[in-house]
């Protein structure tokens, strides 16, 4: 089923200007300069399948970005948003995007339905991941973030607050469908059925989060489609692993759940962040094995100052070779290529971060500023990790600088 509800969203931001004087405007916006340099040419860090990461040669690119929300407020009840936001995406190329489209209708206070372009809840700091300002980190550890094949949904979701005693709970399930253009030959990657739920409860200074989510992918890695013919080319009664390998190679069809659970304390000058998320698929897959992943932050407020330090982990859970195809005689090659699918794609990997984040005064028409240094030190365990492009030689360690400045108009 898929989802054309943003095409509402997007015929209300068209007709804005003759409703100008029944609207009301809001809109504010948000930016990010940030340069990134590693150690080495050899692996490049990046996001899942993004083919340009950070490497030795330092980039702009990658954590740079540029946003602008604009929200028509119609009445008490019914409000639109449209989002868009410059950015370099999976394809390496810094574009814009239209990141959030849709239209809000909120009979209670406590009660609201959005339809139209959304972002996916799946980690903590989904909404806010492009908003450089907002977090503390230069960039989101990839050892979670990296663990969806896409962000954006669309179709809709609820949001239903209450409060139980002292704690304030938000309900919020969400479904639709969604794409993501990959690599530099920009094939999609289609997300059919995506649906999900969030629970999370705010006590004092402490929030804690629950998120469940279950994807089905309608498209498959182009360069796999080859392995994928020969192995279901090849007759049951000459390998009858054959067919099995071929299901777990194929990404057309695959159905993944993703588990979230996140704690956040902010009590002023203290500030822990922690996050685990888990990707498990259906049959196994190869391509995107099953992982989980963690990480564990903390930061402390000395007036406009904030250093903080960070620890993450991604774990395979999948297997690390395949043995269902003989190693030798006329199978070799299929079995040889299955195994060399296994050892490129996400693996053990653990990374150590620290960073200092400075609040810079407000001036001119910004409403708040950062200045951030950050420095990463990986350790790959097995296979690549989560790099990309990882070249013959490279040693499985590397450091990486960033250096960003944020602000919010």
């Amino acid at each position: 089923m898929r989802f054309r509800i943003s095409t509402i969203a997007l015929a209300i931001a068209a007709s804005l200007p003759a409703l100008a004087s029944a609207v009301d405007f809001s809109y504010s916006g948000f930016s990010t300069a940030a340069y990134a340099q590693t150690d080495t040419d050899e692996a490049q860090v990046g996001y899942l399948g993004q083919e340009e990461g950070i490497d030795g040669d330092g980039t702009f690119a990658i954590d740079s970005k540029i946003g602008l929300q604009v929200t028509a407020k119609f009445n008490d009840m019914i409000s639109a948003t449209v989002q868009g936001v410059a950015y370099a995406d999976l394809t390496a190329d810094w574009k814009p995007h239209l990141d959030w489209a849709y239209v809000r209708l909120q009979p209670t206070s406590n009660f609201s339905a959005r339809a139209g372009y959304l972002r996916t809840p799946t980690f903590m700091f989904s909404d806010s991941v492009f908003i450089g300002y907002a977090n503390l980190w230069v960039r989101p550890p990839i050892e979670v973030y990296n663990l969806a094949p896409a962000y954006q949904l669309r179709g809709v979701d609820l949001l239903w607050r209450t409060s139980l005693g002292p704690v304030n709970v938000t309900v919020q399930p969400y479904y639709g469908d969604s794409e993501a253009k990959v690599g530099t030959n920009e094939y999609t990657t289609e997300v059919p059925e995506w649906g999900g739920i969030v629970v999370s409860g705010d006590y004092g200074s402490l929030t804690t989060r629950l998120g469940y989510g279950r994807m089905e992918l309608g498209t498959t890695t182009p360069a796999i489609v080859p392995l994928i013919t020969a192995l279901n080319g090849v007759p049951a009664v000459a390998c009858g692993a054959c067919a099995s390998e071929a299901r777990r190679v194929d990404l057309d069809g695959e159905k993944f759940t993703l588990l979230d659970v996140g704690v956040q304390y902010d009590d002023g000058t203290n500030v822990v962040a922690g996050e685990y998320a888990s990707r498990d698929s259906e049959h196994g897959n190869y391509v995107m094995p099953d992982v989980h992943g963690a990480y564990l932050t903390y930061g402390r407020r000395f007036g406009g100052l904030q250093p903080y330090a960070t620890y993450a982990f991604v774990r395979r859970d999948g297997v690390q070779e395949s043995t269902a195809i003989p190693a030798v005689g006329p199978l070799a090659a299929l079995s040889a290529s299955v195994n060399g699918v296994i050892g490129t794609v996400t693996n053990d990997q653990d990374s150590y971060s620290a960073g200092v984040r400075y609040e810079v005064p407000s001036f001119w028409v910004l409403n708040g500023a950062v200045v951030k240094f950050q420095y990463d030190h990986i350790d790959v365990k097995k296979g690549d990790g989560m790099l990309n492009e990882v070249q013959p030689g490279f040693d499985g360690s590397l450091n990486m600088y960033s250096l960003s400045f944020d602000f919010i108009f």
